[in-house]
């Protein structure tokens, strides 16, 4: 039995429960209704009977469609098993309109993944990232036109750096980008990068600004609320230092170029968040480093909101599908968030697009 084929098995006895439409609606006493849909997952590439996910992908929001592409996987075993990893070029529209999957085989220019993602009103911004051959300080428009998407990589300037496994996000018109892996091949060491470009003043390139009051990171968490810049949680690491997890949160005013450190506690690495309304909601994250083996159980399905205005962090619900990291969760028109594929627990990925609603 070839290592593909039996994780299609393991695919499938993963979603069994999930063959009938399954929509969990779970009222928190006093608090916001949470509904979580398990029913959509990535269609297969052309020639494949199943698609076994991406971690890292890039994905957003452009017209009408969410967009994921790129991303890597082990299509031939696992980590443990010595598969090697691979990057990829492809990219997957879903029409909100039609509920239909179109696939775009190799769209991207070059395989690539983990890297930032950042929706626009024209669509979303591919911050940097990596592959096999090491970091990305490109940065590309994805945006759709009659139907059909498009990728430009003169929009924007480059990074003044490879960056990878970074954290973004915009603040009135603003794009930060802080933390992850600096270089094209640095040994894979966690950084204290901080830079930022002004939307509306492009030709001045991306500004290196004064880092986080902490240690380097990579895998953080991001977030824009109350005209702020947040960085959750992450990781330090380097090759001759040993992985030590964060749990601290700091907040970037650009109005006065200042730091501050959160109170709180936030076990967030490698998870991904939105914004909506007042409130940050972090989905999942890697709360305790195991070892990478068949028998690890999985990273938090977690979720949980913070409050900027009141500095409470509350967990809120448990989903019932995992909860993915090393992805993006992207804001629908309707407040509804789609976590795009990921990765459930180490070196293996989902094809599930876990949707969840969030009423307040």
């Amino acid at each position: 039995m070839t290592s593909r084929v039996l994780w299609v098995l393991i695919s499938t006895a993963m979603f069994c429960a999930s063959a009938v439409s399954v929509v969990s609606c779970r009222p928190v006493e006093k608090g916001p209704e949470v509904t979580w849909n398990d029913t959509l997952r990535l269609p297969p590439m052309k020639g494949d009977s199943v698609n076994i996910g991406v971690a890292g992908a890039f994905a957003g929001m452009a017209g009408d469609r969410l967009m994921i592409a790129g991303g890597a996987n082990f299509p031939d075993g696992f980590p443990w098993t010595g598969a090697k990893k691979v990057w990829h070029r492809d990219l997957y529209a879903y029409d909100l309109t039609s509920g239909e999957w179109t696939v775009y085989p190799d769209f991207l220019p070059q395989p690539m993944g983990y890297g930032v993602s950042v929706t626009l009103p024209e669509g979303v911004m591919l911050i940097g990232g990596n592959n096999a051959d090491g970091g990305i300080d490109s940065v590309y428009m994805l945006s759709a036109a009659d139907g059909h998407p498009q990728l430009r990589g003169d929009v924007f300037p480059a990074l003044p750096f490879a960056l990878s496994n970074g954290a973004g996000a915009m603040v009135d018109g603003k794009v930060f980008v802080a933390g992850g892996i600096q270089g094209k091949d640095d040994g894979e060491s966690a950084s204290h990068a901080f830079v930022m470009l002004d939307l509306d003043s492009k030709d001045e390139g991306w500004q290196v600004l004064e880092p986080w009051p902490g240690p380097t990171l990579g895998f953080s968490v991001a977030a824009a609320a109350d005209g702020r810049f947040y960085l959750f949680g992450g990781r330090d690491f380097g090759p001759d230092r040993d992985i030590t997890v964060s749990t601290a949160g700091f907040a970037y005013d650009p109005a006065s170029g200042e730091w501050s450190v959160l109170e709180g506690e936030f076990p967030v690495m490698a998870a991904t968040a939105v914004t909506l309304g007042d409130d940050i909601w972090f989905f999942g994250g890697v709360e305790e480093i195991l070892p990478t083996a068949p028998d690890h159980p999985g990273f938090s399905r977690t979720l949980r909101r913070y409050t900027p205005a009141t500095g409470e962090i509350a967990v809120v619900d448990e989903a019932p599908a995992p909860l993915t990291v090393t992805t993006t969760a992207v804001m629908l028109p309707d407040s509804t968030v789609a976590i795009a594929s990921g990765e459930e627990r180490p070196g293996v990925r989902t094809p599930l697009v876990l949707r969840c609603k969030i009423n307040q």
